[in-house]
């Protein structure tokens, strides 16, 4: 591979660049390597290419994935944009309470399955009400 390469796609750079600056500042560029990493393809046939993985491509797919590293696996935010040593703030993000009826029905769905093994590998999911018809008939789902 190529010197430089690594700049170009959020690695390190040839001034010395922290590794996922890129990333961190353009987040059209997070956007479409997250679709690239969904579709498995590489960033250049996003943007209307052959298909073929270039050199640059597997930087950035190699970067993307270093960059993902650095999120929360719970809340997706960085440690950096936190710190204002580097450069984040203290309040860089707000909560925000909304309510999903979907997350509700399987809240109050879940509340039934029983404890301990009888409940075991009991998964809980949402059917568009057309598709559970078509499975299930005219029954409605515990007489709802």
């Amino acid at each position: 591979m190529g010197g430089g390469l690594g700049g170009a796609a959020g690695g390190q750079g040839r001034q010395g660049r922290r590794p996922g600056k890129r990333l961190t500042a353009d987040p059209r560029l997070r956007a479409e390597l997250e679709l690239c990493e969904r579709y498995g393809i590489p960033h250049s046939r996003l943007l209307g290419g052959d298909g073929r993985w270039s050199d640059l491509d597997r930087a950035k797919a190699l970067a993307w994935q270093g960059w993902q590293r650095t999120l929360c696996p719970d809340c997706r935010t960085r440690a950096e944009e936190w710190d204002p040593a580097k450069g984040g703030h203290q309040h860089a993000y707000v909560t925000d309470t909304v309510r999903c009826p979907g997350c509700e029905l399987i809240a109050q769905e879940r509340d039934q399955v029983p404890e301990g093994r009888p409940g075991y590998g009991i998964k809980i999911t949402l059917l568009p009400r057309q598709a559970y018809d078509a499975l299930h008939g005219d029954d409605p789902p515990n007489g709802r």
